[in-house]
């Protein structure tokens, strides 16, 4: 990614927008619409044509885990996204796909898709919760928009990665299950909330478990606007002990609600941290810049209790 496009994705973000990657899992749709998927653009490296890659099986791999390529002498795990929303491609789609290349947090994975429909940029209130969507209790989809298809708005679904790489890939499940001590710095989160949000329903889950195993209150909220709500409804800051925010998220960005907290004369003093996959230097720098205290990558129980206790020593 050249600088021009981290200026230009930082300013969407700085906007409260977004790009979004939109593509699809199949070619043919039998006469239907067909349905769109999105990722946003800031975490995925680049697109390289399936057929170029030959697959090499992992032994023991969980099943969505089609094996390993080799890309320029880095060896990057191919997860079957079709199969994991319940639509396999056929053997001549799987010859025309493409592997979407992505970073979170560290974990470079190439996702396999049918085709690439374009980059939408769009404002965070485009973005809805999708209701009614995931189906068996398993979490699919976090969010949906509109897209434009040949004249017409047709939905587009934005995925729940990290629930995705949670489910396939074993070292990053493993931290879902955390054995945390206690610590002589809980202290400071007693008889305070810590305020947290996260518009994956996942993650959410993980930093519940997290908090709980700690002995740290908390309430965590599914977007960035839910927090603010709730925060403007506070006289002061004297019940909440800190706040941990996601980045990407409908309705407000993790970026508006730093720039909240940091302006609001009852808030502004409270430590901040970032929790979010796309963990370049960047995405730091410019987080802090705003007033956030701490960046921690998804999912890092160790580094979040680090910060955790760290928090406690910030004085603004």
């Amino acid at each position: 990614m050249d600088i021009n496009s981290i200026n230009k994705t930082a300013n969407l973000v700085h906007n409260n927008q977004m790009s979004l990657m939109i593509f699809q899992m199949r070619l043919d749709f039998g006469g239907k619409a067909p349905t769109f998927y999105g990722v946003n653009v800031f975490k995925v490296r680049e697109v390289i044509e399936g057929k170029r890659f030959p697959v090499a099986e992992t032994p023991n791999a969980h099943p969505l885990i089609e094996g390993m390529i080799q890309l320029r002498g880095n060896f990057i795990p191919v997860i079957d996204m079709p199969t994991w929303l319940g639509c396999p491609m056929t053997p001549e789609e799987k010859e025309k796909s493409v592997i979407i290349v992505s970073d979170f947090s560290h974990n470079i994975v190439g996702f396999r898709v049918a085709h690439i429909h374009g980059v939408e940029e769009k404002e965070w209130n485009e973005l809805q919760a999708a209701e009614n969507v995931n189906s068996s209790g398993v979490n699919r989809v976090v969010n949906q928009t509109k897209v434009k298809h040949n004249g017409q708005d047709e939905l587009c679904y934005i995925l729940d990665v990290e629930s995705l790489l949670i489910e396939c890939m074993p070292d990053m499940a493993e931290k879902l299950r955390p054995t945390l001590t206690a610590a002589s710095w809980k202290s400071f989160y007693e008889g305070k909330q810590l305020l947290a949000a996260d518009d994956s329903k996942a993650i959410r889950g993980y930093l519940s478990t997290v908090f709980e195993q700690l002995g740290i209150p908390n309430r965590i909220f599914d977007d960035g606007k839910q927090l603010i709500d709730y925060m403007q409804t506070l006289k002061d800051a004297s019940g909440i002990s800190a706040i941990v925010t996601d980045l990407e998220m409908p309705e407000a960005s993790g970026h508006t609600v730093i720039k909240f907290i940091r302006a609001d004369n009852r808030f502004n003093k409270l430590p901040i941290s970032v929790h979010s996959s796309m963990t370049s230097e960047n995405n730091a720098r410019d987080a802090k810049k705003l007033g956030a205290d701490f960046f921690i990558g998804k999912i890092d129980t160790d580094e979040i209790t680090r910060t955790l206790e760290a928090m406690t020593k910030i004085v603004h």
